[in-house]
């Protein structure tokens, strides 16, 4: 859907520059294609336009003398994370872009802009991606209120149920002082009551409210005309049968859930107690039961599982775009690598390419698997480490894999996938100068809370006196960054026989969000697969 179709409110778009004659170029631009513009010469006029009534989407001179982008995008960003920031900037300096998009940017664009489409086509895009956060955090705000509410009206109904239970057994005792007022009592509800005895195997009592739930006579059922049992449905009948026959042999109460089926075809679940009753000598002689029809109420529960499937749905979505915006981003900067000057320009590119691919495939691995809060570190590493070695033409390598299944939250699987982007990378250049041929090994385990991730290679070893701290290399650098990000430590170690880099960190057992929907559907169920009667004991 494009953002500036005459329907949709039309996008506010706030420039900064402070190059007069590119600012009006970009703003001319912009209000021919359908935006609202606004424009700012600085970082501080920019801050004050923002504060003040705000902007759909922001572009961003980085250089500028007063209050340069650096300062500026950090603010708009934690004002309002939903509002796209385009960085415009005529440096192409890798380590500037790395920076601008860690400091919060969506996209950037350098400058001179030869062609306003690509401008046209980032913000596009960035607009459409600040639309559907929006759209998941609304969609996210509806679902912990309906989850709320629901939760509340079951607590309310758990309340009302104990006040039943306690009415039930007050009833049960009124039974053995005047059946007659209990009759009297029971005419006025509309839940459905009955009394049997059991050397008889003959209905006592059963409420009018008979007649509505099942939708048949009640003198019919007090006769017995035909089995009981023939009025429930077929598939539950068995269950049913077993549980009511085990109140005489167990003198256990049961709780019931089972669907019946009315005269005109109509299937209801009725959830139904059943108490034994005792004589004076301590022998159940009847028994009393009440039910009523929750049919509306599964249909609330149903409705709440398909709320649980339709959030799915949308995470596997949001992970999707994700890496769909990455995967453009690393197109983006292979064409870019293609018009870079010299080998180490080209070499720069590549190696930002790989890094953000590193992140698409973590999101990809969320898409693809069932649980869609973890990665399972074991297949992201082993897919990202194939990747890195089929790119290398330095060196034929041979990797070895000790990679048992490991579940991290996304929020640590990423940095760890940068981490050992740069680590085999640096492996690859470097550990074979004089070669054709080389080994890498990658293991990843887990011990308790401890996560260990380990790199080495056969190759020539580290320089003498190599310290990762005091690296100039922004490979080394992002490392460290990384490691520090996760709050764990770096091993480093060299000699004859290669090198080994060693990440040790915390991390807390990733909960499957599969398997919290799968237990959630089944708790509303009464079970995995369970399709008829769900009966659970209440006794002792």
């Amino acid at each position: 859907m494009d953002p500036r179709q005459p329907a949709e409110r039309i996008p506010t778009i706030l420039v900064v520059d402070d190059d007069p004659v590119a600012r009006t170029a970009v703003c001319g631009y912009l209000r021919e294609a359908g935006y609202a513009v606004r424009e700012a010469g600085g970082g501080g006029d920019a801050l004050m336009l923002f504060d003040e009534r705000g902007a759909d989407a922001v572009l961003l001179d980085w250089r500028m003398p007063d209050k340069g982008g650096a300062e500026v995008l950090p603010r708009i960003a934690a004002q309002d994370p939903t509002v796209p920031v385009i960085v415009v900037s005529g440096t192409c300096e890798v380590r500037e872009l790395a920076r601008a998009l860690r400091l919060g940017a969506w996209d950037f664009v350098i400058k001179p802009i030869e062609d306003m489409a690509v401008l046209d086509r980032a913000l596009v895009r960035c607009l459409l991606r600040a639309e559907l956060l929006r759209e998941q955090g609304r969609r996210r705000e509806t679902l912990e209120d309906l989850v709320r509410r629901r939760t509340e009206d079951l607590e309310d109904a758990n309340r009302r149920l104990r006040r039943e239970i306690a009415e039930r057994r007050e009833f049960e005792r009124a039974l053995a002082e005047s059946e007659e007022r209990f009759r009297q009592l029971m005419e006025n509800t509309s839940e459905v009551f009955w009394v049997r005895d059991l050397a008889s195997d003959r209905l006592l009592y059963l409420s009018p409210a008979y007649e509505t739930v099942w939708g048949r006579p009640v003198q019919e059922a007090m006769r017995g005309d035909g089995s009981r049992m023939s009025t429930v449905h077929p598939d539950d009948r068995s269950a049913l049968a077993t549980a009511m026959a085990g109140i005489a042999s167990s003198a256990t109460p049961v709780d019931a859930e089972f669907r019946i089926v009315r005269p005109d075809g109509g299937v209801r679940w009725v959830h139904a107690r059943a108490f034994p009753v005792r004589d004076g000598d301590g022998n159940v002689y009847r028994v009393a039961g009440v039910a009523e029809d929750v049919t509306a109420r599964r249909a609330a529960e149903e409705g709440i599982r398909a709320s649980l499937r339709e959030k799915e749905i949308l995470l596997r979505e949001v992970h999707h775009r994700v890496k769909n915006n990455l995967q453009l981003i690393v197109s983006l900067l292979n064409l870019q690598a293609a018009y870079a000057d010299g080998a180490a320009d080209r070499e720069r590119f590549i190696e930002s390419r790989n890094r953000v691919a590193s992140m698409a495939l973590a999101h990809e691995e969320l898409y693809r698997a069932n649980d869609l809060a973890s990665v399972n570190v074991a297949d992201y590493v082993e897919r990202l480490a194939r990747k890195l070695v089929l790119s290398s033409v330095d060196a034929e390598v041979e990797l070895a894999l000790d990679l048992p299944p490991l579940f991290l939250p996304v929020s640590v699987a990423i940095p760890c996938g940068l981490i050992l982007n740069e680590l085999v990378t640096n492996a690859i250049k470097h550990a074979f100068p004089d070669r054709d041929a080389g080994r890498i090994a990658i293991a990843a385990r887990r011990e308790g809370r401890q996560v260990e991730v380990r790199v080495t290679d056969d190759g020539v070893g580290l320089p003498e006196g190599f310290d990762p701290a005091g690296c100039a290399t922004l490979g080394m650098q992002l490392v460290g960054s990384l490691v520090a990000q996760l709050g764990g430590r770096l091993e480093v170690a060299s000699g004859l026989s290669g090198a080994s880099f060693v990440v040790r960190f915390e991390a807390s057992e990733a909960e499957p969000y599969g398997a919290e929907a799968s237990d959630a559907s089944n708790a509303l169920s009464g079970g995995p697969g369970l399709v008829g009667v769900f009966i659970t004991p209440t006794g002792e």
